[in-house]
């Protein structure tokens, strides 16, 4: 890897999906089907162990017999000593070093690398590994790069898999190595985690489940272009080709965050002029700011605190200190700060809210508010109302019997902001049957200006996300709602409710005065426009 410097940038697409879902048909569709010099990385976890091995590339053995494997057709490792996002991330890069080693042999260059991963490998893990990996400035980053992700989905079992109850490792049928992580849970992770999302086997569906499951695929995923086939037949050109388009796969889960709240918030403008009336509790309301949300655009450069603590839901006080309940954090917590920088152009919303608003009712809006949430009224109030059978933030309660308007909600996800702790950002996510809060590390005002990004573009767009009036810096309440028939009103007041009165806002504010944010000179100016 020492003259690393002399050789091209080889482009890396991750390509993901459930066990037959069709991604080995995919690629055999691609190696059959291209003049590209490929090479593939095969994650395929098996029962018994088999060490990684590299395999001749030999494109004309039995290609007419159409019985060809990945090894037949191009320079295949294949990896079998795990899952590429967790046990062998190492053996993975090691893998792409075999590749190149042998290419320099050659004396001949690869157009693309396709990692195809096992059937319950976690896209955003791994593509956090590459983040990592040029934040570690390994030579072998200097000679790849993550370019694209693809996922393919089987479109006749989604309905199914997004109504799963059961964990991923009682599905060997969707992979094998799987851990107590919901199904569904894992699927929405694929789909919204991808660049392009590949509806196969729509030959499963009549045209009316077609057109919702595309609708569906859209609204998890704005940032995506979806694509619907049989038999995994997609234009190669679009996914593969050099001109490829991708933002997702620069991405972490801020910038994948900032993307959905552009896109739902283009959306509702479209869907309706935007209502100046008297803004609820604790909302902002610029109106100057009022002609971003027309923008079809998203200027990211996110970062990823890496905390694995969760909510417990225990029942605490407004404005109680988080680390009286289990939750401290030491002085030498991981933040591990990417700072990611992606242009998030949200794809033709007109199109997107035509066929799914219109014709099956999914929408999609951003709850915005500046005010935490109190956790017994968030519970009582809204959470146990969420459509799951799967809550951890109720501890294993039933949901509540009876109506409520977020009972239509298909997904929710975002930032919180939540009395029993100043620091702490959590991160609430739903997805068909499962529902949790976890904590998703501290809010950037709660960070030393020290540990901050040095680009000075990239501190304003964190700016951005400051409250320069109450001086509660990006702490906030950012949750994007998709689902069939909803309410943003009636949605919006449920969530209202567990917001903190004023009386208990000043009780927090007492209780946390003790705990001052680090000073950031640049809050003391005024922000850029």
């Amino acid at each position: 890897m020492a003259q690393a410097e002399q050789h091209d940038v080889v482009p890396v697409t991750m390509l993901s999906g459930f066990l037959g879902a069709g991604k080995t048909t995919l690629l055999r569709h691609l190696l059959e089907n291209t003049k590209l010099k490929i090479g593939c990385i095969v994650n395929d976890v098996a029962t018994v162990n088999v060490d990684a091995k590299l395999i001749r590339n030999d494109r004309t053995r039995d290609r007419d017999q159409g019985n060809n494997t990945t090894s037949d057709l191009a320079d295949t490792i294949e990896l079998a000593n795990g899952c590429a996002c967790c046990s062998i991330a190492d053996e993975l890069f090691t893998s792409f070093e075999q590749l190149l080693t042998l290419a320099d042999r050659k004396g001949v260059k690869y157009d693309r690398f396709v990692l195809e991963n096992s059937g319950v490998a976690e896209p955003q893990n791994i593509r956090d590994k590459f983040s990592e990996a040029i934040a570690m400035g390994k030579p072998l980053m200097s000679r790849i790069q993550l370019d694209t992700m693809a996922t393919i989905v089987d479109s006749g079992s989604f309905t199914a898999d997004y109504s799963s109850r059961t964990p991923v490792s009682a599905r060997p049928d969707l992979g094998e190595g799987g851990n107590l992580r919901p199904v569904v849970d894992l699927l929405v992770e694929q789909i919204e985690c991808a660049d392009f999302v590949i509806l196969n086997k729509i030959d499963q569906l009549d045209a009316g489940q077609l057109e919702s499951l595309k609708g569906i695929a859209s609204s998890l995923n704005p940032l995506s272009k979806v694509f619907t086939c049989e038999q995994a037949r997609v234009d190669l050109e679009q996914v593969f080709g050099k001109e490829a388009q991708s933002l997702v796969a620069h991405l972490n889960i801020e910038g994948q965050h900032r993307g959905a709240v552009a896109a739902a918030t283009a959306m509702s403008a479209l869907d309706s002029a935007h209502s100046h009336s008297e803004p609820a509790p604790g909302v902002e309301h610029d109106p100057e700011k009022c002609k971003m949300c027309e923008d079809n655009y998203s200027h990211d450069h996110s970062h990823g605190h890496q905390h694995s603590h969760h909510d417990n839901g225990h029942a605490m006080a407004e404005g109680d200190d988080h680390s009286k309940h289990g939750h401290e954090h030491s002085d030498g917590h991981d933040h591990e700060h990417k700072h990611e920088h992606g242009h998030g152009h949200t794809h033709n919303h007109k199109r997107q809210e035509t066929t799914a608003a219109e014709r099956f009712g999914i929408r999609s809006f951003v709850y915005k508010r500046r005010l935490p949430f109190h956790p017994q009224r968030l519970r009582e109030m809204v959470l146990r109302w969420l459509p799951v059978s799967s809550n951890a933030a109720l501890e294993g309660q039933a949901p509540g019997a009876g109506e409520s308007p977020i009972k239509t909600v298909l997904r929710s996800k975002g930032f919180m902001w939540m009395s029993h702790s100043h620091t702490t950002a959590f991160y609430w996510s739903h997805a068909g049957q499962h529902f949790e809060i976890r904590d998703e590390g501290d809010w950037w005002a709660a960070v030393a200006d020290d540990e901050w990004p040095t680009q000075q573009a990239q501190r304003d767009v964190m700016l951005a996300d400051f409250d320069f009036q109450n001086g509660f810096g990006d702490r906030r309440q950012e949750i994007v709602f998709i689902g069939a028939g909803m309410s943003e009103e009636d949605i919006s007041k449920q969530l209202d409710t567990a917001l903190l009165h004023p009386a208990e806002m000043s009780k927090y504010l007492e209780n946390y005065k003790h705990m001052p944010d680090p000073p950031h000179p640049e809050l003391t100016q005024t922000p850029k426009a």
